[in-house]
């Protein structure tokens, strides 16, 4: 009896300890498994903090068993048991003594344990993963589904466009303050995918992300900026806000003067009236996906065709595109055949800025993983980029010509070669956008005579998104959200080149 008097005794000084002097905790923690959420108040014991276990696990199906005279607590799961003993830094685990960071402390049926003992204790209790999450006092429980928002912005001359992509539906909350617009994520926990980045243009400044109990994406805006549009939309679901520009507005010229005061004649000894600038017309993209009808191309462990990505993938940077004001055609919207020469026939006629051929690899080395782009060479860059090109159908010059005899030079400068600077630049700014929206290993960007890269007569490149040989690699690419990262990868990689390197494209 004077034992149990002692234990309660621990416990209520402990908890005195914990609401006064030292505070317990300023915020609960909160405890995330994949069925429930709770919030339980912690207690502080000189600097360590504490849980009461039995409350952690409340729900979960744990017995609970108290030893008084032992000063112990006993819990039991699944034919597992967990034994925690009064002021005691060691429990039994599986008959295996464990060292914690502080003495439990068992009273009344009750056991504070050591928040950092948690995840050790509760992972061989429950037989899941369990992991403690200090900066956001979260305890996560099991296979806790994280929403992941990706973040892209895509800059023009008179408008930024920023999406807020996520895998699930998930509350967005926009203000707008002093040169700032602050987009509020309220859930527990989200992984936002953005590194800090800074825009030009003048309309957006920067864009960063505050992780923390509720996640902030901040918009510092710039001196160019006027008003913002915000909407969410569905299938993925995501956020998109557009901001827009001041107008532009120009002197007045004598003669738009004279116009505009009713006067039609042009005053003596002046010039001829200035022409009025065209407007710019909308960049056009031909995207190429790669094979179809007979020719299925790299084929998954699991079955998945080459053929069938890579149209999944162009639809979706067709629509992406069309989003941002661009326009898009694609080689093929079905499944069929269409030869290498047409696809670049097709990307000439319609005059295009630039031409994306979508591809996913395939190796027999199982291990082969990640992306690749590739833009034209007479050579190929090695010797896995010759073995790609003779797959995906290398250019052979025609007549019987050899790669390297002069009829062969003549006939590649006469089409590709005027924009393999502008296509090298292509190239890098999709393969760094790839890599930032999957981290996806790297493998890149290469050179290869690809036929279908040949005679296009705009920059171009050709686009590996992955292996579909790799079981893993091809379990994402047949995943709708993950095409949809590529996708809004290969147009943020465009929109990068367009702004910084195509100006002449669009003109």
């Amino acid at each position: 009896m004077n034992d149990g008097l002692a234990l309660r005794s621990s416990l209520l000084s402990l908890l005195v300890l914990g609401s006064a002097g030292v505070p317990a905790a300023a915020e609960p923690v909160v405890i995330l498994s994949d069925t429930h959420r709770r919030e339980v108040a912690s207690v502080t014991r000189g600097t360590v903090e504490m849980l009461p276990i039995d409350i952690v696990v409340a729900g979960m199906g744990v017995t609970t068993r108290t030893d008084a005279a032992a000063g112990s607590v006993s819990l039991g799961y699944q034919g597992r048991e967990l034994i925690l003993y009064h002021n005691k830094s060691l429990a039994s685990v599986a008959g295996d003594l464990r060292l914690l960071s502080a003495p439990s402390i068992v009273a009344d049926g009750r056991c504070l344990v050591p928040i950092d003992g948690l995840p050790l204790l509760l992972r061989y209790l429950l037989g899941k993963p369990v992991e403690w999450r200090a900066p956001l006092r979260m305890l996560l429980v099991g296979d806790v589904k994280i929403p992941r928002i990706d973040v892209s912005a895509f800059v023009s001359g008179d408008s930024v466009r920023i999406v807020l992509e996520s895998s699930e539906k998930v509350p967005f909350r926009v203000s707008q303050g002093e040169g700032r617009v602050a987009v509020v994520i309220p859930r527990d926990l989200v992984e936002v995918k953005l590194e800090q980045e800074r825009l030009t243009g003048g309309i957006v400044e920067l864009l960063q992300h505050s992780p923390g109990k509720e996640n902030v994406v901040t918009v510092t805006l710039g001196k160019r900026f006027q008003n913002l549009k915000a909407s969410e939309q569905e299938s993925p679901p995501r956020l998109v806000l557009e901001f827009f520009a001041v107008p532009a507005t120009a002197s007045p010229t004598p003669a738009a003067s004279a116009a505009s005061s009713g006067s039609t004649s042009t005053p003596e000894g002046a010039g001829p009236k200035a022409a009025t600038p065209l407007p710019r017309a909308p960049r056009i993209v031909v995207i190429d996906p790669g094979h179809g009808g007979a020719m299925v191309g790299a084929q998954g462990p699991a079955g998945a065709l080459e053929k069938d990505v890579t149209l999944a993938i162009a639809r979706k940077l067709r629509a992406a595109i069309a989003n941002l004001g661009y326009q898009a055609f694609l080689t093929r919207d079905k499944d069929e055949d269409v030869a290498l020469d047409q696809r670049t026939a097709i990307a000439n006629n319609f005059k295009a800025d630039v031409f994306v051929s979508i591809h996913a690899n395939g190796s027999r080395a199982g291990g082969a993983k990640g992306s690749e782009v590739y833009f034209l060479a007479h050579e190929a860059s090695d010797s896995e980029a010759r073995r790609l090109a003779m797959t995906e159908g290398a250019f052979v010059p025609p007549g019987g010509a050899s790669p390297g005899s002069d009829l062969a030079l003549i006939l590649w400068n006469m089409a590709q070669a005027e924009h393999l600077e502008e296509s090298s630049v292509l190239a890098s700014r999709v393969h760094e956008a790839l890599g930032e929206a999957t981290g996806a290993a790297s493998r890149g960007v290469k050179q290869a005579p690809f036929r279908v890269l040949v005679g296009a007569a705009m920059p171009a490149v050709l686009v590996e998104v992955g292996f579909l040989s790799n079981a893993d690699e091809e379990k994402l690419l047949v995943n709708d959200a993950y095409q949809g990262r590529v996708a809004g990868a290969i147009l943020r990689g465009m929109a990068r080149y367009f702004e910084r390197h195509g100006a002449s494209a669009a003109n």
